[in-house]
């Protein structure tokens, strides 16, 4: 009696209370607030700029091909897996930067603009003067 109550209340109430979309929704929030931490810190590692943006609900990261250019058009390869490209989006889920969509961190670290990052219901902060990368407790 008590495994067909249990197999009844997994089938019927877990899935309201474990919804495949909101994993992805906290998993591309933490994958695009890492990145932004990644390109702040590489940029620092390598002296060369390097550029964090958001297009078409997707981030990428990209570096220019000589530290003086202004044009990101070499892919910063990802860190863990060595993939060609670092970027990442879901098609479902909504991924919007204010007031820029384009973030550039500079040799010292800094960013090229305060932004806010909302990833779903979630969102992050780029610092401006330091580069920092924060996750905030609620969207403005």
């Amino acid at each position: 009696m008590v495994i067909v109550l249990l197999g009844t209340l997994s089938a019927t109430a877990m899935p309201k209370f474990f919804s495949k979309n909101s994993y992805a929704d906290r998993a591309l929030f933490d994958d695009a607030l890492h990145a932004a931490s990644y390109a702040q810190k590489l940029a620092i590692a390598t002296g060369c700029p390097v550029l964090f943006s958001i297009n078409s609900d997707a981030y990428t990261l990209r570096r220019s091909t000589t530290c003086n250019s202004e044009i990101y058009t070499l892919d910063v390869p990802h860190p863990s897996s060595g993939a060609s490209q670092f970027s990442g989006g879901e098609s479902d889920i909504s991924l919007t930067a204010t007031p820029s969509s384009s973030i550039t961190f500079s040799a010292l670290g800094n960013a090229s603009s305060d932004a806010t990052i909302t990833v779903a219901r979630k969102c992050f902060k780029i610092v401006a003067d330091t580069g920092y990368v924060y996750e905030l407790d609620s969207c403005p």
